[in-house]
């Protein structure tokens, strides 16, 4: 932008990765944006896992330096001391990618990565779109369910697969453009620790897959996080190829958790143990309700004006490449450079600067969408490669992956004192009655890792080098009670309240 040029007021519709991805953008850009989401806050759909590649580089360019380390926020896997890994069986041989220098890839905790998105953004939560309209002179409003509205220059469309704002734009119901995979699924949830634990890490660290065509069912298992204790959230999944999918009367809605456990176990049934054991140790109260009925979308072409989509809202696609989260950040950052572009004092019309930017979203995403369809196939062809997380999966050894290996272990003699410096409820709300911690711990001769997001909501974490140091976290405390920071030898963990001392635990010297 050029000094007193009129950057654009933009409206975002979806507090989602795309819509967050945007919102960064706008914040180092300097330009003006509210972004709203129909959840009452950050913890209603909280998701599992979510693979990053190719854009980690992109999104330390393109956001602010106050940004925390985004590994150290979110990695799923901390604090084991594990590189993000997906493996593929059914083969005849275990195919691997993992996070390498080569082969760049992240796995973090969705929820955590959400809430390190929404960094220092102001969010306008319980905003559910009720309808848009485009006004003379280039404002465009938007009308929520409670009555309220905004106006702006621009919207962004970043709500969903069901997104409002596509139809607004198409002039047509979702249910119309929306295409339904013939595919049935049963998810299910479970915490494992010790050597079960330790057997779903040496299947792989984050999450595989087993596919083959004799099997005539896909299975994913994935790691969602680690806890403080040293126990892991687990979630899986079991699919097939079902006609009747999308029949309303299908028999996944109305089942049972035991019985769905039952039809999972004898559709497993030809698998090893060691494949079938997560299903076996998840109980049947665990295994999610209903059914999920995929659903994908390919936009030949948009109208061009003053709103573009981005994500699920301009491509949906099915999860079997992992793909719908890297492709919605990607939008946002191609979307955030035709932003800056945009000058309203100029003459050049706003849908020309943005009309090539949606383009390029909408070729990218029916590649992508085309590609997630045929993935599920394609996995279990032997002569096909397996591509994942942008990588192509090669050959690996079977592994044994050892806890007590993988765990940050503290020097002996280590002395350490905790200090919580200030609260100020007032800055960086996220939720409901947040607050803010600032925090300082000094350690001498030590290398550690701090992350605990379990007892206070959320930490902006340190990554501590070996020697004497003093680093600063940020802590949001999301409920109106004590702070808990807990640092255990074991886990990497401190235990403190505020206003009261330090919790000292036996053996440790401080």
């Amino acid at each position: 932008m050029t000094p007193g040029s009129a950057k654009p007021r933009v409206l975002i519709v979806g507090a989602g990765l795309g819509g967050l991805t945007l919102a960064q953008c706008l914040r180092k850009q300097g330009i003006h944006f509210e972004i709203f989401d129909r959840d009452a806050d950050i913890l209603a759909r909280q998701g599992w896992a979510i693979a990053i590649h190719s854009i980690v580089d992109n999104l330390s360019v393109s956001f602010c330096s106050d940004m925390p380390p985004l590994r150290e926020s979110a990695d799923h896997l901390l604090p084991l001391k594990l590189e993000p890994q997906i493996c593929f069986y059914g083969h005849g041989q275990k195919m691997t990618v993992e996070n390498t220098p080569e082969t760049q890839c992240l796995r973090l905790n969705r929820l955590l990565f959400r809430r390190w998105l929404a960094t220092r953004i102001p969010l306008h939560w319980g905003k559910r779109l009720r309808r848009v309209e485009e006004e003379e002179g280039g404002c465009v409003t938007v009308h929520f369910e409670d009555g309220t509205s905004a106006s702006g220059d621009i919207l962004v469309g970043a709500d969903g697969v069901n997104s409002v704002v596509r139809e607004h734009l198409l002039g047509q119901p979702n249910s119309e453009v929306l295409n339904s995979i013939p595919l049935s699924n049963i998810w299910g949830e479970t915490t494992l620790s010790g050597e079960a634990f330790e057997r779903q890490l040496s299947l792989a660290h984050s999450t595989y897959a087993y596919s083959s065509q004799e099997l005539g069912c896909v299975i994913l298992v994935g790691l969602n996080k680690v806890n403080a204790d040293l126990s892991a959230d687990y979630y899986w999944c079991v699919g097939w190829d079902d006609p009747d999918a999308g029949k309303p009367d299908h028999w996944l809605k109305y089942a049972s958790g035991a019985a769905k456990h039952d039809w999972v176990m004898k559709m497993t049934e030809p698998l090893e143990y060691k494949f079938r054991e997560i299903f076996q140790l998840t109980p049947v109260a665990d295994i999610l309700p209903g059914q999920t009925v995929y659903r994908d979308l390919i936009i030949p072409s948009l109208p061009t004006g003053r709103i573009v989509l981005v994500g699920d809202a301009a491509h949906a696609m099915t999860p079997f490449r992992g793909e719908g989260g890297v492709q919605a950040i990607k939008d946002a950052l191609n979307i955030s450079e035709a932003l800056g572009h945009i000058n309203l004092e100029d003459s050049t019309d706003v849908g020309l600067i943005l009309e090539p930017y949606q383009r390029e979203i909408l070729e990218r995403g029916q590649a992508a969408v085309l590609m997630s369809r045929n993935a599920n196939k394609n996995n279990q062809q032997v002569h096909n490669s397996i591509v994942a997380w942008g990588h192509v999966a090669k050959p690996t050894a079977e592994e044994n992956v050892v806890l007590e290996k993988c765990k940050p272990h503290l020097p002996q003699g280590m002395r350490t004192s905790f200090q919580i410096l200030t609260c100020d409820p007032r800055i960086s709300k996220i939720g409901p009655a947040a607050s803010n911690y600032n925090v300082m711990l000094n350690t001498q001769d030590m290398s550690l890792q701090s992350r605990d997001p379990h007892s206070f909501g959320h930490a902006s974490p340190g990554i501590v080098t070996t020697g004497r140091f003093s680093s600063r976290w940020n802590l949001k405390c999301m409920e109106e009670k004590d702070l808990h920071f807990k640092f255990r030898k074991s886990a990497c963990t401190v235990n403190s309240r505020t206003g009261a001392g330090v919790e000292l635990q036996a053996d440790e010297q401080w």
